[in-house]
Protein backbone atom coordinates (compact mmCIF):
# COMPACT_ATOMS: atom_id res chain seq x y z
CA UNK A 1 0.00 0.00 0.00
CA UNK A 2 1.41 3.49 -1.12
CA UNK A 3 2.04 6.20 1.43
CA UNK A 4 -0.31 8.23 -0.49
CA UNK A 5 -3.13 5.51 -0.60
CA UNK A 6 -2.62 4.87 3.01
CA UNK A 7 -3.19 9.12 4.35
CA UNK A 8 -6.20 8.68 1.96
CA UNK A 9 -7.69 6.35 3.89
CA UNK A 10 -6.80 7.87 7.07
CA UNK A 11 -8.10 11.53 6.02
CA UNK A 12 -11.45 9.78 5.52
CA UNK A 13 -11.44 7.94 8.20
CA UNK A 14 -10.63 10.92 10.36
CA UNK A 15 -13.58 12.87 8.25
CA UNK A 16 -16.13 10.25 9.60
CA UNK A 17 -15.33 10.59 12.79
CA UNK A 18 -15.71 14.31 12.69
CA UNK A 19 -18.73 14.29 11.08
CA UNK A 20 -20.00 11.65 14.05
CA UNK A 21 -18.94 13.63 16.65
CA UNK A 22 -20.38 16.57 15.29
CA UNK A 23 -24.15 15.20 14.83
CA UNK A 24 -23.66 13.43 18.20
CA UNK A 25 -23.67 17.01 19.85
CA UNK A 26 -27.18 17.83 17.19
CA UNK A 27 -28.74 15.12 17.57
CA UNK A 28 -30.20 14.26 21.18
CA UNK A 29 -27.82 11.35 22.88
CA UNK A 30 -31.23 8.28 22.62
CA UNK A 31 -30.33 8.82 18.63
CA UNK A 32 -26.76 9.05 17.90
CA UNK A 33 -23.97 7.80 20.57
CA UNK A 34 -20.78 10.02 20.26
CA UNK A 35 -17.59 8.21 19.20
CA UNK A 36 -16.23 8.53 22.45
CA UNK A 37 -19.09 6.59 24.62
CA UNK A 38 -19.25 4.18 21.40
CA UNK A 39 -15.30 3.54 22.09
CA UNK A 40 -16.28 3.01 26.48
CA UNK A 41 -19.03 1.06 25.74
CA UNK A 42 -16.90 -1.40 23.10
CA UNK A 43 -14.09 -1.41 25.96
CA UNK A 44 -16.58 -2.57 28.55
CA UNK A 45 -17.55 -5.34 26.12
CA UNK A 46 -14.05 -6.26 25.98
CA UNK A 47 -14.20 -6.99 29.86
CA UNK A 48 -16.77 -8.81 29.88
CA UNK A 49 -15.45 -12.47 29.70
CA UNK A 50 -19.92 -12.96 29.44
CA UNK A 51 -19.94 -11.46 26.12
CA UNK A 52 -16.38 -12.38 24.74
CA UNK A 53 -17.15 -16.44 25.28
CA UNK A 54 -21.07 -16.05 25.09
CA UNK A 55 -22.78 -13.95 22.87
CA UNK A 56 -19.21 -12.87 20.50
CA UNK A 57 -17.86 -16.71 20.31
CA UNK A 58 -21.64 -18.10 19.59
CA UNK A 59 -21.83 -15.33 16.73
CA UNK A 60 -18.72 -16.43 15.30
CA UNK A 61 -18.87 -20.09 15.07
CA UNK A 62 -22.91 -19.48 13.39
CA UNK A 63 -21.02 -17.15 11.18
CA UNK A 64 -18.26 -19.07 10.48
CA UNK A 65 -20.11 -22.71 9.71
CA UNK A 66 -23.15 -21.46 7.81
CA UNK A 67 -20.41 -19.72 5.66
CA UNK A 68 -18.56 -22.60 5.24
CA UNK A 69 -21.61 -25.00 4.54
CA UNK A 70 -22.71 -22.46 2.18
CA UNK A 71 -19.50 -22.46 0.31
CA UNK A 72 -19.29 -25.91 -0.08
CA UNK A 73 -23.02 -26.31 -1.41
CA UNK A 74 -22.76 -23.31 -3.87
CA UNK A 75 -19.21 -24.41 -4.95
CA UNK A 76 -20.29 -28.14 -5.41
CA UNK A 77 -23.33 -27.44 -7.57
CA UNK A 78 -21.52 -24.84 -8.65
CA UNK A 79 -18.61 -26.96 -10.56
CA UNK A 80 -21.66 -29.76 -11.48
CA UNK A 81 -23.49 -26.98 -13.27
CA UNK A 82 -20.36 -25.60 -14.61
CA UNK A 83 -19.89 -29.33 -16.45
CA UNK A 84 -23.47 -30.15 -17.66
CA UNK A 85 -25.27 -27.48 -18.96
CA UNK A 86 -28.80 -28.99 -18.21
CA UNK A 87 -27.83 -29.03 -14.28
CA UNK A 88 -27.03 -25.40 -14.80
CA UNK A 89 -30.63 -24.91 -16.46
CA UNK A 90 -32.34 -26.47 -14.03
CA UNK A 91 -30.62 -24.84 -11.08
CA UNK A 92 -31.10 -21.32 -12.23
CA UNK A 93 -34.78 -20.92 -10.76
CA UNK A 94 -33.77 -21.93 -7.55
CA UNK A 95 -30.92 -19.69 -7.55
CA UNK A 96 -32.30 -16.69 -9.11
CA UNK A 97 -35.18 -17.20 -6.24
CA UNK A 98 -32.77 -17.39 -3.41
CA UNK A 99 -30.63 -14.28 -4.26
CA UNK A 100 -33.42 -12.57 -4.92
CA UNK A 101 -35.58 -12.84 -1.83
CA UNK A 102 -34.48 -9.85 1.17
CA UNK A 103 -32.72 -11.41 3.94
CA UNK A 104 -35.76 -10.39 6.52
CA UNK A 105 -37.84 -12.95 4.67
CA UNK A 106 -35.19 -15.83 4.56
CA UNK A 107 -35.06 -15.03 8.49
CA UNK A 108 -38.52 -15.36 9.08
CA UNK A 109 -38.94 -18.23 6.82
CA UNK A 110 -35.75 -19.61 8.68
CA UNK A 111 -37.86 -18.92 11.90
CA UNK A 112 -40.76 -21.38 10.68
CA UNK A 113 -38.60 -24.32 9.01
CA UNK A 114 -35.98 -24.52 12.12
CA UNK A 115 -37.17 -22.88 14.88
CA UNK A 116 -34.97 -20.55 17.20
CA UNK A 117 -31.34 -21.03 18.15
CA UNK A 118 -28.44 -21.77 16.41
CA UNK A 119 -29.55 -24.02 13.78
CA UNK A 120 -31.60 -21.07 12.03
CA UNK A 121 -28.93 -18.80 11.92
CA UNK A 122 -26.68 -21.12 10.41
CA UNK A 123 -29.26 -22.51 7.70
CA UNK A 124 -29.95 -18.74 7.11
CA UNK A 125 -26.23 -17.88 6.54
CA UNK A 126 -25.72 -20.83 4.28
CA UNK A 127 -28.83 -20.16 2.21
CA UNK A 128 -27.86 -16.22 1.39
CA UNK A 129 -24.01 -17.90 0.60
CA UNK A 130 -24.60 -20.56 -1.52
CA UNK A 131 -25.99 -18.79 -4.68
CA UNK A 132 -23.31 -16.18 -4.72
CA UNK A 133 -20.91 -18.91 -4.64
CA UNK A 134 -22.86 -20.98 -6.90
CA UNK A 135 -22.63 -18.27 -9.74
CA UNK A 136 -18.97 -17.30 -9.41
CA UNK A 137 -18.18 -21.06 -9.74
CA UNK A 138 -20.33 -21.19 -12.53
CA UNK A 139 -18.76 -17.82 -14.58
CA UNK A 140 -15.46 -19.22 -13.44
CA UNK A 141 -15.65 -22.45 -15.06
CA UNK A 142 -17.36 -20.67 -18.19
CA UNK A 143 -14.38 -18.62 -18.66
CA UNK A 144 -11.69 -20.82 -19.33
CA UNK A 145 -10.34 -20.62 -22.54
CA UNK A 146 -11.16 -22.94 -25.05
CA UNK A 147 -7.29 -22.85 -26.71
CA UNK A 148 -6.38 -24.15 -22.84
CA UNK A 149 -8.76 -27.02 -23.19
CA UNK A 150 -7.35 -28.07 -26.75
CA UNK A 151 -3.91 -27.73 -25.77
CA UNK A 152 -4.79 -30.20 -22.65
CA UNK A 153 -6.58 -32.60 -25.03
CA UNK A 154 -3.26 -32.53 -27.08
CA UNK A 155 -0.97 -33.53 -24.64
CA UNK A 156 -3.02 -35.83 -23.19
CA UNK A 157 -3.66 -34.12 -19.49
CA UNK A 158 -5.84 -36.28 -16.99
CA UNK A 159 -8.55 -35.15 -15.63
CA UNK A 160 -7.62 -33.98 -12.08
CA UNK A 161 -4.45 -31.59 -14.02
CA UNK A 162 -6.24 -29.82 -16.02
CA UNK A 163 -9.01 -29.55 -12.85
CA UNK A 164 -6.05 -28.24 -11.20
CA UNK A 165 -3.85 -26.80 -13.63
CA UNK A 166 -7.02 -24.87 -15.75
CA UNK A 167 -9.83 -25.13 -13.89
CA UNK A 168 -9.03 -23.95 -10.54
CA UNK A 169 -7.09 -20.86 -11.63
CA UNK A 170 -10.09 -19.90 -13.46
CA UNK A 171 -12.81 -20.01 -10.62
CA UNK A 172 -10.22 -18.68 -7.67
CA UNK A 173 -10.50 -15.10 -8.67
CA UNK A 174 -14.66 -14.77 -8.75
CA UNK A 175 -14.79 -17.66 -5.98
CA UNK A 176 -12.71 -15.29 -4.01
CA UNK A 177 -14.65 -12.04 -4.66
CA UNK A 178 -18.08 -13.49 -4.09
CA UNK A 179 -16.89 -15.02 -0.73
CA UNK A 180 -15.71 -11.29 0.23
CA UNK A 181 -19.15 -9.64 -0.94
CA UNK A 182 -21.06 -13.29 0.87
CA UNK A 183 -19.23 -12.41 3.64
CA UNK A 184 -20.19 -9.50 4.83
CA UNK A 185 -24.48 -10.32 3.69
CA UNK A 186 -23.66 -13.03 6.19
CA UNK A 187 -23.06 -10.98 8.70
CA UNK A 188 -25.41 -8.69 8.20
CA UNK A 189 -27.92 -11.48 8.26
CA UNK A 190 -26.30 -13.37 11.10
CA UNK A 191 -26.95 -10.63 13.24
CA UNK A 192 -31.05 -10.20 11.81
CA UNK A 193 -31.70 -13.80 12.77
CA UNK A 194 -30.06 -13.61 16.30
CA UNK A 195 -32.08 -10.25 16.86
CA UNK A 196 -35.26 -11.86 16.00
CA UNK A 197 -35.01 -15.56 16.29
CA UNK A 198 -32.02 -16.53 19.10
CA UNK A 199 -31.09 -15.74 22.90
CA UNK A 200 -27.61 -15.24 22.33
CA UNK A 201 -25.00 -13.67 20.16
CA UNK A 202 -24.36 -10.13 18.95
CA UNK A 203 -27.92 -9.45 17.42
CA UNK A 204 -29.46 -10.45 20.69
CA UNK A 205 -26.86 -8.43 22.60
CA UNK A 206 -27.98 -5.66 19.78
CA UNK A 207 -31.75 -6.44 20.61
CA UNK A 208 -31.40 -6.15 24.74
CA UNK A 209 -29.44 -2.41 23.92
CA UNK A 210 -32.02 -1.25 21.58
CA UNK A 211 -34.87 -2.65 24.61
CA UNK A 212 -32.67 -1.08 27.59
CA UNK A 213 -32.35 2.12 25.02
CA UNK A 214 -28.57 1.95 25.61
CA UNK A 215 -27.45 3.47 22.57
CA UNK A 216 -23.58 3.29 23.02
CA UNK A 217 -24.22 0.04 23.23
CA UNK A 218 -26.04 -0.27 19.73
CA UNK A 219 -23.59 1.87 18.17
CA UNK A 220 -20.63 -0.41 19.73
CA UNK A 221 -21.96 -3.72 18.35
CA UNK A 222 -22.60 -2.09 15.07
CA UNK A 223 -19.19 -1.77 15.32
CA UNK A 224 -17.67 -4.44 16.63
CA UNK A 225 -19.73 -6.52 13.85
CA UNK A 226 -18.30 -4.19 11.06
CA UNK A 227 -14.59 -5.14 12.68
CA UNK A 228 -15.39 -9.32 12.57
CA UNK A 229 -16.31 -8.59 8.67
CA UNK A 230 -12.74 -6.36 7.80
CA UNK A 231 -10.80 -8.83 10.10
CA UNK A 232 -12.05 -12.10 8.55
CA UNK A 233 -11.65 -10.20 4.93
CA UNK A 234 -8.08 -9.49 5.61
CA UNK A 235 -7.06 -12.90 7.63
CA UNK A 236 -9.51 -15.21 5.79
CA UNK A 237 -10.07 -14.34 2.25
CA UNK A 238 -6.83 -13.04 1.56
CA UNK A 239 -5.24 -16.09 2.37
CA UNK A 240 -7.61 -18.16 -0.07
CA UNK A 241 -6.33 -15.58 -2.39
CA UNK A 242 -2.90 -16.23 -2.29
CA UNK A 243 -3.96 -19.89 -2.20
CA UNK A 244 -4.77 -19.95 -5.70
CA UNK A 245 -3.13 -18.42 -8.33
CA UNK A 246 -6.17 -16.61 -10.15
CA UNK A 247 -7.26 -14.70 -7.09
CA UNK A 248 -4.00 -13.03 -5.77
CA UNK A 249 -4.84 -9.74 -4.98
Amino acid sequence: MSGQSLAGKLAGVALLIAAWELVSRQVHGIAVASPLETLAALWRFANQPAFLLGDLWTSVWRVVLGFVVGALCGGGLGMIAGFVPFVRSALTPARWMLGSVPGVVVVMLGMLWFGMGSAMVVAIVALMVAPAIFVAVVEGLGSVDAGLLEMARAYRLTPRMRFVNIYCPAMAAPFVSAGIVALGGSMRVAVLAEALGANQGIGHALAVARTNLQTPELYALALLSMALVGIAEMVLLRVARRAFPGGRP
